[in-house]
């Protein structure tokens, strides 16, 4: 047994239990592979979970066709769950296949590229899949409160670098785990986000310091030395980069004729498992970090109205960048310090 398989049965159980609410008489089906270790152990956390649930089905994805799932799942109904354990990315069309299980009004998790997990980063996955709802919850609603309030946001990195937005911000949105105002039950985990944009993407201006990033491969990459980058009027404009960070920024900047590589998601990570010093190489889960990210490029899937799609500006790249950040005030009240967050 996996020396963290209690913890990881309890963090299970509340999501299936506590957040999806499902009841006895719910079907949860488990889909799963085995091709990676972090894999085994999560499905078997499941299977510990499930032991005495008698609606609940588990599929070897390598083992069934797409056809054949997908006669599985027209057999549930509507309010039942399925949990998606994936060491990549299933896929069973071009169509992502959470959105079609949202469609059909299924319950769903996703636990996505848990091959990208080093065995190091193993507890910290397990860690941030606990229910912190306590926290979680009433920090990203009084969060997403002052953001949709906000007329100035200022950011203090360690090393004395400032970012300032003199702007409103878009309507904020939230993951924390409370489904119950919304239309689709369950996402990706682990969670524990909220995020706005600024109404006025031109109104970004100054200077942080970035010490983490995602490669070409989707795997973060973290610095021991965060490196500076500079942003003018929305606009990404200099920075001293890793040479690895280089051909994403290339990439970046072929989105529209002009180069320009905008600064578009103000991100702020609620799970307190998932630090500065406990990380997650795959780099949707490492979103969920405390502390900050901004996004770099034309796309945003929740925003993606701010920019129409022409011959001249496609909107292809949405990069999370991680600032070093100390501080972070909306409208001169502090509400972030040194890993912290101080509104509740």
């Amino acid at each position: 047994m996996h020396p963290l398989a209690v913890e990881l049965k309890q963090n299970l159980s509340d999501i299936l239990f506590n957040q999806l609410k499902c009841e006895i008489d719910t079907h949860i089906m488990v889909i799963f592979d085995q091709q990676s270790p972090l894999n085994k152990i999560v499905t078997q956390g499941y299977e510990d979970v499930l032991l005495d649930h008698a609606a609940k089905t588990f599929l070897d994805f390598d083992a069934h066709t797409p056809e054949q799932l997908m006669t599985k799942i027209d057999d549930l109904s509507s309010g039942d769950a399925v949990i998606l354990v994936q060491s990549a990315s299933f896929r069973v069309s071009t169509y992502r296949w959470r959105l079609e299980l949202f469609d059909r009004k299924l319950k769903c998790v996703e636990h996505m590229r848990l091959s990208y997990m080093t065995p190091e980063e193993f507890p910290t996955y397990i860690h941030s899949l606990k229910d912190d709802s306590s926290f979680v919850q009433p920090t990203a609603r009084k969060v997403a409160e002052k953001l949709e309030n906000a007329t100035h946001i200022k950011v203090q990195c360690r090393g004395g670098s400032i970012f300032e937005i003199h702007s409103k911000m878009e309507k904020p949105f939230v993951n924390d785990g409370d489904y119950l105002t919304e239309e689709n039950v369950g996402g990706g985990y682990p969670i524990g986000e909220a995020f706005s944009e600024p109404v006025d993407i031109t109104q970004s201006n100054g200077e942080v310091e970035i010490y983490a990033y995602p490669g070409e491969d989707h795997k973060m990459r973290f610095t021991n030395t965060p490196f500076k980058m500079k942003i003018v009027n929305g606009n990404m404009v200099s920075h001293d980069a890793p040479v690895d960070f280089v051909p994403l920024i290339e990439m970046m900047k072929s989105e529209n004729k002009d180069g320009q590589i905008p600064v578009r998601e103000f991100g702020l990570g609620l799970n307190r498992a998932i630090t500065k010093e406990n990380t997650l190489t795959e780099a949707s889960a490492f979103e969920r970090v405390t502390g900050l990210h901004l996004s770099l490029g034309m796309k945003h899937g929740v925003y993606q109205k701010k920019f129409k799609k022409n011959k001249e500006i496609n909107q292809r790249f949405h990069v999370d960048i991680y600032p070093d950040v100390y501080k972070i005030w909306i409208d001169d009240q502090l509400i972030y310090q040194d890993g912290y967050y101080l509104v509740r």
